[in-house]
């Protein structure tokens, strides 16, 4: 298979963006068949699908030999395919033909590996270094700067990408500086062992606090009157007032509702009414996710079994009450 292109969370809205369907293919880690049998199972897959000639050929070039790790594909028949590498994600070779395009396991499984900046402050010279996580590109970047002036590398690494994790391995005042300087905005962890699985590990355990804290706020805001929304409908609604702050979806959400999409980020509607405007009826959970990348809407991808999630699987924080909001 040729190399993944690794993409930038902004190019995943370039996958969302098309009104066309889009084939969305999750290759699984290998398995005990050999790859020529598991694509030709993906392709028949695609076809009963509906998926078009032109789609399958685009998906059948991007996947000729089989990849080493779990991989994502999108392919359209009119452009490049969109691959991503995605080491570690589990599951079952799936299909998906239709539109929007299905990301919400892509962004799940880039969601548990946060990007991280990792401070080792053990020595006379302290070391700031940046490890891009999920679906950001680049490689480790490495600081060193005099103790005194950790706060404002970091500041800086911060701000370069998008980091919300410090993970300090050296003393308690270090990390406790970085506290009082970046809390609430960032998140810092201090670790005795800085080993790939070990940072790994505090990355998944601090997207999980990410999500509860998430949950914890929507239940604060539920009993506010405006506050938060549940379900498709009130939440259709509010992306499209952009009321939303950040939105919330359980990924094992069963509801089959569908949803009306257009072009633009506020051209959504639940299924049950009528759209003013040209649309496509798509699954509304993958309506919603589109809608919310479209408008730069963070989307928190909520893990099975979590206690607190909004009724229908989906639910939103809203920016400002719904009384302040004129129609």
């Amino acid at each position: 298979m040729r190399t993944p292109v690794l993409l930038g969370p902004h190019r995943l809205v370039d996958v969302v963006r098309p009104l066309h369907p889009i084939a969305s293919v999750y290759i699984g880690s290998p398995t005990g068949s050999s790859w020529p049998a598991r694509l030709e199972r993906l392709v028949d897959a695609l076809l009963a699908d509906g998926a078009d000639e032109a789609t399958v050929l685009d998906f059948l070039v991007a996947a000729s030999d089989e990849p080493e790790t779990p991989t994502v594909v999108f392919a359209d028949g009119g452009h490049v395919p969109a691959a991503y590498a995605t080491p570690g994600r589990r599951g079952p070779d799936a299909v998906r033909f239709g539109a929007p395009a299905h990301v919400l396991p892509l962004m799940a499984w880039a969601q548990e590996r946060p990007s991280c900046v990792v401070v080792d402050a053990r020595h006379a010279s302290v070391e700031v270094a940046t490890t891009p996580g999920g679906l950001e590109t680049g490689v480790r970047e490495s600081v060193w700067c005099r103790p005194r002036a950790v706060v404002e590398v970091c500041r800086e690494s911060l701000a370069r990408f998008p980091a919300r994790l410090v993970v300090v391995y050296g003393e308690e005042r270090v990390a406790e500086s970085l506290r009082a300087e970046f809390a609430p905005v960032a998140t810092v962890r201090r670790v005795r062992d800085t080993g790939r699985d070990r940072l790994a590990e505090v990355a998944r355990s601090t997207a999980r606090l990410w999500a509860a804290q998430s949950l914890a706020d929507f239940d604060e805001r539920s009993g506010k009157p405006g506050h938060a929304v549940e379900g498709v409908e009130a939440t259709l609604d509010a992306l499209a007032r952009g009321r939303v702050r950040e939105l919330l979806v359980d990924i094992a959400s069963p509801d089959p509702a569908t949803a009306w999409f257009g072009a633009t980020t506020r051209h959504v509607l639940d299924g049950k009414r009528s759209a003013p405007w040209a649309r496509r009826s798509g699954p509304a959970i993958d309506v919603a996710v589109r809608a919310a990348l479209l408008g730069d809407v963070p989307v928190r991808v909520l893990r099975p079994g979590v206690p607190g999630v909004p009724a229908g699987g989906i639910g939103a924080l809203c920016r400002f009450p719904l009384a302040v909001v004129r129609s």
